[in-house]
């Protein structure tokens, strides 16, 4: 059984006694792929059912609480992996990090306005990875970039990064103009392969294969790093990526991977630019990662399907690399980790 997505919600805070102290926060806001995917009401239906069978046995028997019978249930039939697009959030040394602006971003929006930002006090840097719609469809709906006094650098290997956005928010397709949101806005162009260098913390980038091209990012801070590497695939076209994938993913305390699809799935998707968990999970061993977390899933994934595949990647680990430590963590909204 996969482990408890609960399990990874490890809070910050301050070292205690002679631990190492943190570095760098992780939180998922938004881990589906290529569109929006809300919960259909059959299946709360059925799940709410479980839920009320699972109290009602328990009462029989006694002695449970019921918070104590709810955490016997399986996240994925108690909870959800959740239907927004990607956004991750990443805290580094004081400094906020947030990767795509799909869905998610919305509510990432609305925690930080709980912050300076909503003080017109803030700042940030986005990564873009691509702007397919699932990784920017969220943006007009971030509220911080309209309070006056924010501040965001928009960071891409896309020179033409503004205008995607700007086109994003014509009045053909949205009410709002970009000009509307009035936090300060700027937008800095990276090179492929580039690593740069921002005092504090380090990013690298690694050109991927994905129809009209993505990128991964790496973030290295203080021994931890963290990796955000969606939206690629890997077949006989270019194989020699799986080497620069190794040398980029190295060391890794987090690989945030592309799990789109199943196994079988990508073979019969060859050239539609995304991979599987096995691909994550042998790509993590050779270039000793300390823990793969899922990400993409397909929007046609129930959480039952999502939970299976997550199952089905730890075995083929434990089979495969009956020796690895590498951990395997299906990623939800809301999932957090600290390194």
């Amino acid at each position: 059984m996969p482990t408890k997505p609960e399990n990874h919600r490890l809070g910050g805070g301050k070292a205690k006694g002679n631990a190492a102290p943190k570095v760098m926060s992780i939180r998922y806001y938004g881990v589906r792929g290529s569109l929006p995917t809300p919960p259909r009401p059959q299946l709360l239906e059925r799940k709410l059912k479980f839920m009320v069978l699972k109290v009602l046995n328990a009462g029989k028997r006694g002695g449970f609480k019921l918070g104590e019978i709810f955490d016997r249930v399986p996240f994925y039939l108690r909870s959800s992996f959740g239907g927004n697009t990607p956004c991750v959030l990443v805290r580094v040394k004081g400094h906020t990090l947030i990767f795509d602006a799909g869905s998610g971003i919305r509510e990432l929006g609305l925690d930080l306005m709980k912050e300076e930002f909503g003080q017109g006090k803030g700042k940030a840097l986005f990564f873009f990875s691509h702007t397919h719609w699932d990784h920017i469809q969220g943006l007009p709906f971030f509220t911080p970039l309209f309070i006056p006094g924010n501040k965001f650098d928009f960071y891409s290997c896309m020179p033409d990064l503004e205008k995607r956005l700007r086109d994003q928010q014509d009045p053909r397709y949205f009410p709002v103009d970009m000009n509307v949101m009035a936090a300060k806005k700027e937008f800095l162009l990276l090179e492929k392969d580039e690593v740069k260098d921002f005092g504090d913390f380090r990013v690298r980038v690694l050109q991927q294969n994905h129809p009209g091209g993505s990128h991964a990012f790496r973030v290295d801070a203080g021994g931890r790093s963290f990796i955000y590497c969606t939206d690629v695939e890997f077949n006989d076209k270019n194989y020699e990526q799986l080497y620069q994938s190794i040398d980029f993913f190295r060391g890794a305390d987090v690989l945030t991977f592309d799990s789109q699809y199943t196994f079988m799935e990508s073979l019969n998707k060859v050239d539609w630019g995304h991979s599987s968990i096995q691909i994550g999970i042998d790509l993590a061993n050779h270039a000793k990662v300390n823990k793969v977390v899922l990400f993409h899933y397909d929007p046609t994934y129930s959480d039952s399907k999502i939970n299976e595949i997550a199952k089905i990647g730890i075995s083929y680990k434990n089979l495969t690399y009956p020796d690895s430590a590498v951990e395997i963590v299906p990623s939800y909204e809301g999932l957090e980790i600290t390194l």
